[in-house]
């Protein structure tokens, strides 16, 4: 068989592998977020072990390992070829490692905890969570020896998120930020506030319908250049984005009535990566490279756009009007008050609503919680306490929920162990691609101010977007900027807002 015959029928089987992606992604889990009845969720849990074994069983053929090994290295291989090569041995050495019936028997669990952790966070209960909890982190400590490590279990979860990462980078990045941040934080919740706080912002506002909210993030994402031709966006009970082609891209958004800039903030993150996807070369469907190269890159991008985009004066003032037609009372709050809102600076006990200046010890509290679990040294039961006491030393925050605390996120429920430490790399990166831009482009408070957002978009999409996986992680940094991952940007970002 000739070497284009045989390519032509390996990427017929990543077609495959990328449709079983489709349905369980946009299709399977968009409906279960959002339309299924809740007395579904067993059979429904059974349709996604029967995909997932599906897909399995497709990447951990025989057949598949046999292409791997007539591409790896073959001379007349492209640079798309080599790169999906390169990306499909780490995925499908990932997923062999793991026995077929605790694979299957992972997918089910999966499918039933995050519909646990729905239901207790509603109602405030960890202990109802608690069973999932221990079974998803026993499941992981068991795939991390699969997939084996140097040092400890938990760099085995890092590296299925980033390429090459472990503890011992995590802890190189953040041994500056941490006791910065923190002294930070523990100056700015001893003095005065200044600006107009929640409960102002509420009297004036009142509680905000979810319509009228769904009709602002719609405004918002036309702003930021979202296509809704291929793509939407709907009200949820949590946050995230379910993509897995350019022409397809759902949005589920999470919000508070009484407060407008949690959904806000939410869908700038969201649509961000949404506009990544979106932009990403339609020509890489088919290699499995039609995505960005990892989780610290996608999250870089939307860390981007809702936080150095999100929270720009010059941004504000291009939407505040806009914003002003379809809630005529936001124009009582004032533009300047909105802007020193959300950029508040205070602490408090939920990650997604953090300031910049907090976000990153929310990430480090996970972090540390997560590391100490796979490696044994703490029970799940010790976590509430120990989550609890992290917050009042690291942000002086008492916790005053389960659902505000150790329960606000779906991460674990959905399997993302080792997933919260890619937010670190996220936000060095963001920063890093935002000042290699301004070297060329100027000042993105004047562009956004004057121009809007066209030619920052067109940056991204040529530096950043059309690549998809084209590169790993560390290589596109360097093709965007220039430059290796540099750490310094993101402290030179921060000195610059926050005088740390």
């Amino acid at each position: 068989m000739t070497y284009d015959r045989r390519l032509k029928e390996f990427r017929n089987m990543i077609t495959q592998a990328e449709y079983y992606d489709y349905i369980l992604n946009t299709v399977v889990f968009w409906d279960k977020a959002l339309i299924m009845p809740k007395k579904s969720i067993e059979y429904r849990s059974s349709v996604i072990s029967f995909l997932g074994d599906k897909r399995y069983r497709l990447l951990s053929s025989p057949e598949f390992a046999d292409y791997i090994t007539y591409f790896d290295g073959n001379k007349e291989n492209s640079e798309v070829t080599e790169a999906m090569i390169r990306n499909l041995k780490q995925s499908s050495e990932g997923i062999s490692a793991i026995p077929q019936n605790e694979y299957k028997r992972y997918i089910t669990l999966i499918a039933k905890s995050e519909q646990i952790w729905e239901e207790a966070k509603v109602t405030n209960d960890f202990e109802k969570f608690l069973p999932y909890l221990k079974e998803i982190m026993a499941t992981f400590r068991k795939f991390a020896d699969y997939w084996g490590y140097e040092k400890e279990p938990y760099d085995a979860l890092l590296n299925f998120y980033v390429e090459d990462f472990s503890c011992d980078k995590v802890d190189k990045l953040i041994e500056p930020l941490k006791p910065a941040l923190i002294e930070f934080n523990y100056e700015q919740n001893h003095k005065a506030r200044k600006g107009v706080d929640k409960d102002q912002i509420k009297k004036i506002l009142g509680d905000v319908p979810v319509e009228k909210q769904l009709e602002i993030w719609k405004y918002i994402l036309k702003e930021i250049g979202f296509d809704f031709e291929c793509g939407r966006v709907d009200p949820g009970p949590y946050t995230t984005i379910l993509a897995n082609n350019p022409t397809d891209v759902r949005i589920i958004n999470s919000y508070e009535p009484d407060d407008i800039t949690v959904g806000i903030f939410n869908v700038l993150h969201s649509g961000g990566k949404g506009i990544y996807q979106q932009n990403i070369d339609l020509s890489l469907m088919g290699t499995m490279l039609a995505d960005p190269p990892s989780c610290a890159i996608k999250e870089s991008i939307g860390r981007f756009y809702e936080n150095i985009i999100g929270k720009n004066y010059g941004f504000w003032q291009r939407i505040f009007y806009g914003l002003c037609q379809i809630l005529p009372d936001i124009e009582k709050v004032g533009i300047d008050n909105m802007y020193s809102y959300i950029n508040r600076t205070d602490a408090g006990p939920i990650r997604i609503s953090a300031g910049e200046s907090t976000y990153l010890l929310h990430i480090i509290i996970r972090y540390e919680l997560e590391r100490h679990l796979i490696a044994g040294n703490i029970d799940e039961e010790e976590c509430r306490r120990i989550w609890n006491e992290k917050y009042k030393e690291y942000l002086g925050v008492n916790v005053k929920s389960d659902s505000d605390g150790i329960l606000q996120d779906i991460h674990w429920a959905s399997g993302y162990i080792g997933y919260f430490p890619t937010y670190i790399l996220a936000n060095i990166v963001s920063a890093q691609f935002t000042g290699i831009m301004e070297n060329e482009l100027g000042s993105l408070d004047s562009l956004l101010e004057k121009e809007g957002i066209g030619k920052i978009n067109e940056w991204m999409k040529a530096n950043v977007y059309k690549y998809g996986s084209l590169y790993d992680s560390y290589d596109l940094i360097k093709t965007a900027s220039g430059e290796e991952l540099n750490p310094q940007y993101y402290m030179d970002y921060l000195r610059k807002k926050f005088s740390l």
